[in-house]
């Protein structure tokens, strides 16, 4: 068992900024905004975070995830690379947000947090449910209507674990359903006590525990090194969760690799996302940080958990340094993608993993006898009407 994971913070040149100063934020203010724990590894630098005993007793119980070589899909594509895939369908909450969600809400507990408030647009929230009821702390989920219309089973589900789901009708002064959904829960946990709003994505407390998904892999893959490592990327959890690992052998050892970010063509967060500062919320709460954005999203087609306008800083960093390339696809390219594996692995994803599954594909169909890992960030249907 894996007892501690990448922060890839240290690894790149980044500073978290205060909401009203635009400055490095001090840890005494950070904790103004998450419960100290949270702060203080939202500000580590160290190269590594070791994992809390009761995390890794939970971890325990359904980690390492599998990880096997999709042969059968190889085979309808057409390619003689090899496909290796890791399923985080098989965490508690069925999707790789679980990694974080566990941390995050131990790490809540442990500071005398009652209630944790986030937004989701459904998986994050689910996680976090079953997480803090594994702690006994309460949850309060804030899901924009789309994604609730487009996802129904989500709003159930965090309801069975215990949280309380709040749907946020749009309001045409937002251009992003997370900003959207994020705005409404910072405002309700200002009339709460004991209470903390926690950002489901984007922050170092989030992205440091998923990079147990890439150092496992490498574990199990032994000594078949991955040639390109794909990775979804809204945020940037999910992408650096499995590329962080092989990112930091090739920063550290020159250990070559391709990292692949498969994004939306209706969020094209990397390839023309702009370097700023931003924040999640349009209320001066969290922290800023220095990254890539967009104004908005290019449409309203629905795109799963693709939608963030602001990356992790990692992301931006290692992109800028020419360390991860990009492949822009449209919705129906990742659907077919998705479909395509259904129907050769018996296995359906969420649409999230239908976009690493068509990059991967593009990939196989630029490269000859590569090695292409990627992960089913989520199961699923490829039906996403």
């Amino acid at each position: 068992m894996i007892d501690e994971v990448d922060n890839l913070y240290a690894h790149c040149d980044t500073a978290v900024l205060d909401p009203r100063t635009r400055r490095p934020i001090s840890m005494a203010r950070l904790c103004e905004v998450l419960p100290p724990s949270l702060a203080a590894l939202e500000l580590s630098r160290e190269p590594k975070y070791r994992l809390p005993d009761p995390v890794r007793d939970i971890y325990a119980t359904y980690r390492p995830t599998p990880l096997v070589r999709a042969g059968r899909f190889e085979q309808a594509i057409g390619t003689d690379c090899e496909i290796y895939v890791k399923d985080e369908g098989r965490t508690p909450s069925g999707n790789h947000k679980a990694n974080s969600a566990i941390l995050i809400a131990y790490l809540c507990h442990r500071d005398g947090i009652e209630t944790v408030v986030t937004e989701t647009t459904g998986n994050w929230g689910l996680a976090l449910a079953k997480a803090c009821a594994m702690f006994g702390v309460r949850t309060i989920c804030f899901i924009d209507a789309q994604s609730d219309a487009h996802r129904p089973d989500r709003g159930r589900l965090m309801r069975e674990a215990g949280a309380e789901v709040i749907v946020v009708e749009p309001d045409g002064a937002h251009t992003d359903l997370l900003t959207l959904s994020a705005d409404a829960a910072i405002e309700h946990t200002r009339h709460l006590d004991g209470a903390a709003y926690v950002f489901g994505s984007v922050y170092n407390y989030f992205i440091a525990p998923q990079t147990i998904i890439g150092a496992e892999a490498r574990a199990q893959l032994g000594r078949t090194y991955p040639d390109i490592v794909v990775g979804s990327c809204g945020g940037g959890a999910n992408l650096l969760g499995t590329a962080g690992p092989f990112i930091v052998d090739h920063i550290e050892t020159g250990q070559p690799v391709q990292i692949v970010c498969a994004e939306s063509d209706r969020c094209p967060i990397l390839s023309r996302g702009t370097v700023g500062q931003y924040s999640i919320d349009t209320m001066g709460a969290y922290p800023f940080i220095e990254t890539y954005g967009l104004e908005g999203l290019l449409g309203d087609e629905y795109i799963g958990g693709l939608g963030s306008t602001i990356v992790a800083q990692p992301v931006a960093s290692f992109h800028s340094r020419g360390l991860i390339e990009t492949c822009t696809l449209p919705a129906a390219t990742a659907v077919e993608a998705a479909r395509i594996f259904e129907a050769s692995e018996a296995c359906s994803v969420a649409l999230e993993t239908g976009y690493q599954l068509a990059a991967a594909i593009s990939m196989a169909n630029r490269h000859r006898r590569k090695r292409i890992l990627l992960n089913i960030s989520s199961r699923g249907s490829s039906q996403f009407a």
